[in-house]
């Protein structure tokens, strides 16, 4: 018993050195926007096949998604860089807050 808890105290110490359960990495805003567009279709697939959603209207709201997609790379390559401005980045989110009211929640 004593041996196993001194291999429990050293890998835990090793843990905490390596910095082992700690997140150092936070999300921009591009991440969480990239997060929700793809959240989005993952959502309309499931009520898709839970049955809130026709076929068609998946479609329709998948199509809606792609747009807002569409519209952060046309941003991208308008800024000719690989960030979008806060402005752009709220504008985004705005559309996704209104498709999301289209989607019917589990």
């Amino acid at each position: 018993m004593k041996r196993f808890e001194i291999i429990l105290f050293l890998a835990m110490i090793q843990g905490v050195a390596f910095g082992a359960g700690v997140s150092t990495s936070t999300k921009s805003p591009m991440d969480k926007l990239s997060i929700r567009l793809r959240q989005q279709n993952i959502q309309i697939q499931w009520e898709e096949k839970a049955g809130k959603l026709t076929k068609a209207q998946a479609k329709a709201l998948k199509a809606q998604v792609e747009a807002i997609r569409q519209k952060e790379i046309a941003d991208l390559k308008q800024n000719g860089t690989k960030t979008l401005t806060d402005a752009q980045i709220a504008s985004l989110n705005q559309q996704l807050n209104t498709l999301s009211k289209s989607i019917p929640v589990k």
